[in-house]
């Protein structure tokens, strides 16, 4: 599923009818649609190819109708709503399907409920609850965490976790069903940001995340050096560490600002990461700006990433061709234009659309396209 970005919850100081005792009551305070379409190309081992022993098709279409929800509780509670929905129509997810295809085509939802609750002056307490379901999986995850504001609103800190669970189909490479299965994932984070100066923020994170379960894809293929196919194995246990630092700039004179950040990625299999990427937003009127956003990725593979397993092997051994898991660099070049909320001719209205092309060095590319519109209440 494409990750899209959510509405974050504001957080107004008490209201005239909060001081007097009144409650406002529920209501939506703002609507949001948006529409993105991706299509990617490309090739890996983990897929069948025309002949054994090579990269099969990683080509997939995915059309993502999102819809997000901003409704108000009362003056210190706020909840925000994410509905995304996904159609795809992909290659390489469906091998198992190497006979009957009955999965090329898919239809994947969330339900992404997050809830703000300011119970002080520098105190907010946070909820999360996400259901998802599509052909062959379904899961959730619950979360919570915390925000203290320090230093008059010039500082903040912040701790979440949360724990999710996803049942699924399990198959070998060869489409056969072996059963329901599943795996777990819980995670922790920490985060600090630092007004500077009132035009620069500077923020940091970390977080660490545990898996348990079933953790490989069970219609990924491992070509062996003998040209034949056999399954995927990995460990059931896996620890991720990333932690990453942000600076924000703001130029007055030229209204502008200038974000960049840098995060680094580490985990038990052995895979180790490095990102580095920077935006320029710059205003057009002071109800239009556009921005440009680059980013850079480089990764090792994990430990056992083969496309040619020798033989003879343990059927216990080891082993993925996954693309996602082997040693790669990789570059995202995207462009936004989009107007702001409560300024200039469409006052209450949001508009934007986004362009997005990504490629990586082991034969993969993607062009996203996407459109969004949005009503203050």
């Amino acid at each position: 599923m494409i990750a899209v970005a959510g509405l974050q919850p504001s957080y107004a100081d008490p209201s005239d009818a909060e001081i007097i005792g009144l409650d406002p009551g529920w209501r939506i305070e703002d609507v949001q649609l948006r529409t993105t379409y991706l299509d990617q190309r490309g090739t890996g081992f983990q897929a069948r190819g025309q002949a054994l022993g090579e990269p099969g098709s990683e080509a997939m279409y995915i059309i993502q109708p999102s819809a997000f929800l901003t409704i108000r509780q009362s003056a210190r509670v706020v909840h925000t709503v994410a509905v995304p929905l996904d159609a795809i129509t992909a290659a390489s997810p469906d091998a198992v399907d190497a006979t009957t295809s009955a999965s090329r085509r898919n239809v994947a939802g969330d339900f992404d409920l997050r809830s703000a609750f300011k119970v002080s002056e520098h105190d907010t307490f946070t909820t999360r609850v996400v259901a998802h379901g599509e052909e062959w999986i379904g899961g959730g995850t619950v979360g919570a965490g915390w925000r203290r504001s320090l230093a008059d609103d010039n500082a903040t800190i912040s701790i979440n976790g949360s724990f999710g669970l996803d049942v699924f189909d399990n198959h070998n490479h060869f489409g056969n069903y072996l059963g329901k299965t599943a795996r777990e994932t819980s995670s922790l984070n920490l985060g600090v940001s630092q007004l500077l100066s009132p035009t620069t923020v500077l923020d940091g994170s970390y977080g660490v995340t545990y898996q348990h379960g079933t953790l490989h894809t069970g219609w990924n293929a491992v070509p062996t050096a003998n040209g034949l196919l056999t399954d995927e194995v990995l460990p059931r246990d896996r620890v991720r560490h990333a932690a990453s630092v942000r600076i924000a700039q703001h130029v007055p004179v030229t209204h502008s600002t200038i974000k960049a950040r840098y995060r680094a990625y580490l985990d038990d299999f052995g895979l180790r990461a490095h990102t580095v990427d920077a935006s320029l937003y710059q205003y057009l009127a002071s109800w239009l700006y556009v921005r440009g956003g680059y980013r850079y990725h480089r990764q090792t593979s994990v430990d056992f990433f083969t496309t040619a397993l020798a033989a003879p092997f343990a059927a216990d051994l080891l082993r993925t061709s996954d693309s996602d898991l082997a040693a790669l660099r990789a570059n995202e070049v995207s462009f936004q234009l989009a107007t702001v909320r409560d300024r200039g001719p469409l006052a209450k209205w949001s508009v934007s659309a986004e362009v997005l092309r990504y490629q990586r060095s082991n034969d993969l590319h993607i062009t996203a396209v996407s459109f969004g519109i949005g009503k203050a209440l």
